[in-house]
C-alpha cells in the first residue's frame, strides 16, 4: 500500500489512498532539473554553466563497493511484478506493462523525518544536487545530458522518501538509468555546485513562506509533532545551509544511501534488461552495510527468518518490543497537537486547519477508512466548474459551502506516513468570521462522528441539529465509488505507476494490485468510517490559523470543547 506515499498527489490528499486525490500524474508536486522539489514545483530554477574541460573538483560521496554475488528474484501471483534482490540488500522491481516509452525511478528511504538537528534540510539539499556533478559528468554535461534524451527527469525529497525519476523512449534506457545511477551513487559535491544553492534556495524559502498552501501544511507538521521526526523541516533552514559543507553532504550520502534502503523500479521493461542494466551501473556493487551483513549470516541458520513487520519496525526506529529509540534518527514519530496562531490582518482571507492524529501504512483498514472519509467530506472552493463526479456532492460542497456564503474555502486532507497520519479540514474565510468557521469545521467531524452514538456536550453554534446530522449510505455509496474511480483513473499514468510500484516495495516489501485496493475500498462499511471519525476526537486537536486571529484567539477553547474536542 505504498502508493499512499504517492508524490502526485495534491497537498490536500498526500496520504489516505492519495492516489484518489491526484491532479495528473506527476505535475504539482514533483521536481525536475530546472524546478524546485519536496514535492511542490516553487519556481524555475538555472543553475551556472561550466565547461566540461575544468577540472573537477569536490567530495566524492562514492559508496564502497562489494564483491558481486548471486540475486533472488521473486514474481508476484499474478505474474506481473518481479522483485530480484541483490546480495547487498538493494531490490530491483519492475512491470513490463506495453507503453511508449518506459518509466525509471531510484526510491531512497531518506527523508526529514530521519534527521538530527546538524542535518535539518541535507534531504532538501540532497535533491537540489540532484544531476550536478558526479564522477562522470560535470554540472553542464549532466544537463547536455538530460536535453538530449529530451524526456521528463526529476527529483524531490519528502519527509520519508528521496526520489529520481525518468520517463524516456525504450532506446534511451541504458543512458536515462547511468544518470540515475551517477547522480545518486556517485555524485561529487563540489563548492561551486554549493555556493550557487546558498544563492538559490533562500529565495525558494522566503517564496515558501509567502504562499499559505505551501507554508500552511509544513507549519501543520511542526506543531501537531512538536518532538521532532514528522515535524522537523522540510526545507533546508537558512543557518543550516550556511554552515553545509562538501564534506558534511557526502557524510550524510553515505549514511543514508545504503544498498537496503535503495529501490530500483521500472516500468515497460523487460525484468532481466533492468537487472543487467543494474548490475552494469553498480547497483549490485554496492557494499552492505553492517546490519544487512550480519542479518544476511544469520537468515543461512536454519529457523531464522525474520518477517517483514520486524524490518518495518527496524525502519521506523522500534525494537522487537514494539518501543521506540527516540535517540534514534529514525524513531517512531510522537503525535503532541498544539495551536499556533499568527495574526496578519492584511491578509485577504483567515486561514484555519484543524488536524488530529489518524493511521498510517501500518493499519490498513483504518487507512481505507478514512481515505473513504476524506471523500466524503471532499469539499473544494466557493466556486467550481462542478459536474459528476467533482465532488459537488460531498459534505463539504453540500452542508458548508452552499450553506454559507461568507466561507471561500471548504477542503479535508489526510497525510498519512509509514507509522501515523495527519487528518482534518482547511477552509478560509473572510476576516471576523473566523471562529464561526472554526465551529463550523469542528462541527462536520463531529456529524459524522456522531453516528456511532457520539454524543457532543452542547450543540453547534451555527447549526443546532448539526451533530445528529450523520452520514446516508448513499454518500458513503457515492464516496466510494469516486474513490475508485480516480484511483484506477489516475493508475492510467505511467509515471503513477511507477511511483506506486519503487514505494510499495520500498515501505512494505510487496506489490498490492489495484484490484485487491478495489476490494478494501468496497468492504468499507459506514461503521468504519463513523468509528474512524471518533477515533480522531479521541486525540488532542492541531489548530492553525493565519490572518486576522482576535475571533479564534479568544474563542477557540470553548468552541472546540462545545464539540468534544481537547485542545492544546
Amino acid at each position: 500500500m505504498a502508493f499512499l506515499f504517492s508524490r502526485a498527489a495534491t497537498t490536500n490528499a498526500r496520504a489516505g489512498l492519495e492516489l484518489a486525490q491526484l491532479g495528473a500524474a506527476c505535475p504539482g508536486l514533483c521536481s525536475s532539473r530546472r524546478l524546485g522539489g519536496n514535492g511542490r514545483v516553487l519556481r524555475s530554477q538555472r543553475f551556472k554553466s561550466t565547461t566540461s574541460n575544468a577540472p573537477r573538483t569536490g567530495i566524492d560521496a562514492q559508496i564502497p563497493l562489494a564483491k558481486k554475488s548471486s540475486v533472488k528474484t521473486e514474481v508476484s501471483a499474478d505474474g506481473q511484478t518481479f522483485v530480484t534482490t541483490f546480495a547487498n540488500g538493494l531490490r530491483v522491481v519492475s512491470e513490463n506493462n506495453p507503453g511508449h516509452f518506459t518509466a525509471l525511478g531510484v526510491y531512497v528511504d531518506a527523508g526529514s523525518r530521519y534527521e538530527t538537528p546538524s542535518t535539518f534540510g541535507y534531504a532538501h539539499l540532497m535533491d537540489r544536487m540532484a544531476f550536478r556533478s558526479s564522477d562522470r559528468f560535470t554540472s553542464a554535461e549532466s544537463m547536455a545530458v538530460i536535453e538530449k534524451l529530451g524526456g521528463s527527469i526529476m527529483s524531490s525529497s519528502s519527509r520519508e522518501c528521496i526520489m529520481y525519476q525518468a520517463a524516456v523512449f525504450p532506446n534511451d534506457v541504458p543512458t536515462a538509468l547511468r544518470l540515475l545511477a551517477d547522480t545518486t551513487l556517485r555524485p561529487k559535491f563540489t563548492p561551486e555546485d554549493l555556493a550557487e544553492l546558498r544563492e538559490t534556495v533562500p529565495w525558494e524559502l522566503q517564496d515558501f513562506v509567502s504562499k499559505p498552501d505551501m507554508f500552511l501544511p509544513e507549519k501543520l507538521h511542526e506543531v501537531a509533532f512538536r518532538t521532532g521526526t514528522l515535524g522537523n523541516p522540510l526545507l533546508c533552514p537558512p543557518n543550516q545551509l550556511s554552515s553545509a559543507t562538501p564534506e558534511s553532504l557526502a557524510a550524510y550520502h553515505r549514511s543514508w544511501y545504503r544498498p537496503e534502503r535503495i529501490v530500483v523500479a521500472a516500468v515497460g521493461l523487460e525484468h532481466d534488461e533492468l537487472v543487467r542494466h543494474c548490475n552494469e551501473n553498480g547497483f549490485a556493487d554496492i557494499a552492505p552495510s553492517e546490519e544487512v551483513a550480519c542479518q544476511a549470516q544469520t537468515d543461512k541458520s536454519p529457523g531464522s527468518e525474520h518477517s517483514s513487520r520486524s524490518w518495518f519496525n527496524k525502519m521506523l526506529g522500534l525494537g522487537e518490543g514494539g518501543a521506540a529509540r527516540s535517540s534514534d534518527p529514525g524513531a517512531k514519530s510522537v503525535y503532541t497537537g498544539g495551536t499556533w496562531l499568527e495574526s496578519k490582518p492584511d491578509m485577504d482571507f483567515t486561514q484555519v486547519y484543524l488536524g488530529f492524529k489518524s493511521s498510517g501504512i501500518d493499519n490498513e483498514q483504518a487507512l481505507y477508512a478514512y481515505a473513504t472519509l476524506q471523500m466524503l467530506l471532499g469539499g473544494g472552493g466557493s466556486f467550481s466548474a462542478g459536474g459528476p463526479g467533482k465532488g459537488m456532492y460531498s459534505r463539504l460542497y453540500t452542508r458548508v459551502l452552499n450553506q454559507h456564503a461568507w466561507i471561500e474555502s471548504c477542503v479535508a486532507f489526510h497525510h498519512c506516513y509509514t507509522d501515523t497520519g495527519l487528518f482534518g479540514i482547511l477552509a478560509s474565510c473572510r476576516p471576523r468570521n473566523e471562529h464561526a468557521l472554526l465551529d463550523v469545521v469542528a462541527t462536520e467531524i463531529e456529524a459524522i462522528a456522531s453516528a456511532k452514538g457520539r454524543v457532543s456536550s452542547r450543540s453547534s453554534i451555527r447549526r443546532p441539529y448539526a451533530s445528529h446530522e450523520g452520514p446516508s449510505q448513499l454518500e458513503v455509496r457515492r464516496a466510494k465509488n469516486q474513490l475508485k474511480s480516480n484511483l484506477l483513473m489516475n493508475l492510467e499514468s505511467r509515471m503513477v505507476q511507477l511511483e506506486d510500484l519503487g514505494r510499495q516495495i520500498q515501505v512494505s516489501g510487496r506489490k498490492i494490485p489495484a484490484s485487491t485496493m478495489v476490494e478494501h475500498i468496497e468492504a468499507i462499511k459506514l461503521a468504519d468510517i463513523t468509528k474512524a471519525a471518533g477515533d480522531l476526537l479521541e486525540n488532542p486537536s492541531t489548530l492553525l490559523v493565519q490572518g486576522y486571529v482576535d475571533g479564534v484567539s479568544k474563542f477557540y477553547p470553548q468552541v472546540l470543547s462545545n464539540h468534544g474536542v481537547t485542545a492544546v
